[in-house]
C-alpha cells in the first residue's frame, strides 16, 4: 500500500507537484532526507475504508507530518526572511512550525 516515496528535500523543492499531506516515519531532522510520501484521502472510499488505510500507515510507523499548504506557507515565509535559504533551513522551519504552530523568525 505504501509507495511513491520521495526524499523530504526533493518534496520541498518540488512542493508544487504534490497534493495532500506528507506522511513521515518520525520527526524530520535538519540533516535528514527522510523518505516520505504524500497522501490525499480517496473520496471514493467509505469512511471505514479510509480509516483502515490510515491505520495501515500508522502500523508501518508513518503519521501525517504537514500539509502541502503548510509547507508552501513555511517556504514563502522563509523566502521573505532570507535570500536563497539552504534546504536545511527549510527543514528547520518546518520542524519549528510543527512544534510551535508558528513561523520561525530568522534574526
Amino acid at each position: 500500500m505504501l509507495k511513491n516515496f520521495i526524499g523530504i528535500k526533493n518534496a520541498i523543492k518540488e512542493i508544487q507537484n504534490y497534493n495532500g499531506w506528507i506522511y513521515a516515519k518520525n520527526d524530520i531532522n535538519t540533516n535528514d532526507d527522510a523518505k516520505v510520501f504524500f497522501y490525499i484521502a480517496d473520496l471514493n472510499r467509505s469512511p471505514e475504508e479510509e480509516r483502515e488505510v490510515r491505520e495501515n500507515f500508522h502500523r508501518q510507523g508513518f503519521s501525517p507530518y504537514l500539509s502541502k499548504e503548510d509547507i508552501e506557507d513555511i517556504v514563502d515565509n522563509l523566502d521573505q526572511q532570507m535570500d536563497s535559504p539552504r534546504i536545511e533551513k527549510y527543514l528547520e522551519a518546518m520542524r519549528f512550525f510543527k512544534e510551535n504552530d508558528a513561523f520561525i523568525e530568522i534574526d
